[in-house]
């Protein structure tokens, strides 16, 4: 009986969390994020725990506080498209022809576009406060712009990476997220969400993120992130 109650309810607590983290692919289907993978392990192991206790009741509010638990302890994610092929390929091919003229700087592309791949060809990030959370919590937020030009068939395996060091220089988490909306040449804005430990008051964290393509990283920016008196202070490093 204990199993054939805690097993449905936590899944259908799980499942409002899980359909709240998942991002849209260009196809129509769904990606769960890092969000919801930390909502469905939270959910089962509060429901088993508030089951023990009292029961169906138990399980409800236990898969309940779980699935947020999930939500709390991972990173937000989403990606997704907004420009399309033509009009960033149009755009850097009056680059190119700008370039040819003598009367260009951007050294970005400096021949013609690719007409057999998809290559990367601007990647520019930008952290900021993110609205507080329900509780109040601040979060810190990457936005990230990726330009991808070229007028090959084939789809490139393009992934941005995140890693954030402490003041000592210590990895405190590092992840690694698929551009999912990626379905060639295109502008592409992808935004992150996390939150600074509980103790970070004062302290200072570099904050890298990098585009990698096809396994080859493009480019990578670093951040100096630092809590005082309450607020996020951003400074660019690179």
């Amino acid at each position: 009986m204990f199993n054939s109650v805690k097993r449905p309810i936590a899944l259908a607590v799980a499942s409002v969390f899980l359909f709240s983290a998942c991002a849209t692919n260009p196809d129509g289907s769904y990606k769960l994020d890092e969000r919801a993978t930390g909502a469905l392990i939270g959910a089962a192991a509060g429901c088993a725990i508030g089951a023990a206790a009292k029961g169906s009741q138990g399980c409800l509010a236990g898969a309940v506080i779980g699935a947020t638990a999930g939500f709390l302890i991972a990173w937000y994610f989403e990606s997704k498209k907004i420009a399309d092929a033509q009009q960033v390929n149009s755009e850097y091919e009056k680059q190119v022809k700008t370039q040819a003229k003598g009367k260009g700087k951007d050294q970005q592309i400096a021949t013609a576009l690719p007409k057999n791949d998809v290559i990367p060809a601007k990647f520019e990030s930008k952290v900021q406060t993110a609205a507080p959370d329900a509780s109040g919590q601040k979060e810190v937020q990457i936005t990230a712009n990726t330009d991808l030009v070229g007028y090959g068939d084939k789809v490139p395996e393009v992934q941005q990476k995140y890693a954030i060091y402490d003041e000592n220089n210590k990895l405190v988490e590092e992840k690694t997220e698929k551009l999912a909306a990626v379905d060639g040449a295109g502008r592409y804005q992808t935004n992150s969400k996390f939150k600074l430990p509980a103790d970070a008051k004062g302290k200072n964290y570099t904050v890298k993120t990098a585009l990698v393509s096809n396994g080859k990283t493009y480019k990578e920016n670093a951040y100096k992130v630092t809590v005082l008196d309450g607020q996020l202070q951003f400074a660019a490093l690179y």
